[in-house]
């Protein structure tokens, strides 16, 4: 069932393809929502893909690296709320709640990155102030 978490990489691809297609005006910012939403789960889903040869351990060195950084976010922020208890084994409705909280979280900080990339890419307007007679 987890192998499911990889189609998840759809949704940035097609943000990607779509802000280009459409030529949104904040491009990185919607590109940064839609890789938010999906880094946490993805990273898990490629970390239990280590089982294929050859491809497999490239592919959860990947997931690993992803979930290292991402997954325990939305634990650490759980876990201060009081949703969760100290020392206890986590079900999958826990680890579902765990990823939807690191989507919100990564989705808003992956976003500002992109609006600040986006900002920093526009082009300059013009500030003078002119004159019409």
């Amino acid at each position: 069932m987890s192998q499911w978490l990889i189609f998840l990489a759809i949704v940035p691809l097609a943000s990607f393809q779509l802000t280009k297609m459409y030529e949104v005006k904040n491009k990185w910012m919607w590109n940064g929502i839609a890789i938010g939403m999906v880094i946490a789960p993805l990273g898990l889903g490629l970390l239990q893909l280590t089982y294929i040869p050859f491809v497999g351990p490239l592919l959860g060195l990947v997931g690993l690296v992803a979930n290292l950084t991402h997954g325990s976010i939305g634990y650490f922020c759980l876990l201060g709320s009081g949703v969760f208890e100290m020392d206890t084994v986590l079900t999958a409705s826990q680890i579902t709640l765990i990823n939807v909280v690191n989507g919100v979280l990564f989705s808003y900080c992956y976003g500002l990155v992109g609006y600040s990339l986006d900002r920093k890419l526009a082009p300059a307007e013009d500030t003078r102030v002119k004159l019409t007679i």
